[in-house]
């Protein structure tokens, strides 16, 4: 049957199990690999201001979203960040128990954005909105410039 006929009775739809293979390679971009370059090198998180509106945003972006103009001015942020939101898991991605795993979302105080990764605590209840935490990160050696860099986020 082509493709552009209509099914008419159920049992006329086909399916079969296969796999296409894709070779891809993804690029951050200029941004991107700066912030990447910044979080292997030296540890540090790279946000980038907007000249126009003042406003900061973490990941360092090569465009303000809101003026739609090139931002050039970038720091690194040295203060900790704190829990916008989080969850705890109970289950792993199959869905088979596991035990709990508690996920934030991180922001920085006047920056918008982000960045939402796991949180090394204790005992998973004392987590609470607005706690100050700092990444714990990979030995400078073993890093390689991807988020999976920081091991968690424990509280400060």
């Amino acid at each position: 049957m082509p493709i552009l006929e209509k099914i008419t009775q159920p049992l006329q739809a086909r399916h079969w199990t296969d796999s296409i293979p894709l070779e891809f390679h993804y690029t951050a971009g200029v941004a991107g690999e700066s912030f990447r370059r910044e979080l292997k090198e030296n540890g540090r998180f790279l946000s980038s201001k907007c000249a126009e509106c003042k406003t900061t945003y973490i990941p360092a972006r090569m465009f303000c979203p809101s003026c739609f103009i090139e931002m050039k001015e970038t720091r690194t942020l040295e203060e900790p960040g704190y829990i916008y939101s989080y969850t705890t898991v109970n289950r792993n991605r199959t869905g088979e128990p596991n035990g709990p795993l508690t996920i934030g979302l991180i922001r920085f105080e006047g920056v918008k954005g982000g960045i939402v990764h796991k949180l090394d605590v204790k005992e998973h209840g004392s987590v609470s909105f607005g706690m100050k935490v700092v990444p714990i990160l990979k030995e400078a050696s073993e890093r390689t410039g991807a988020l999976t860099d920081i091991l968690a986020f424990r509280p400060a």
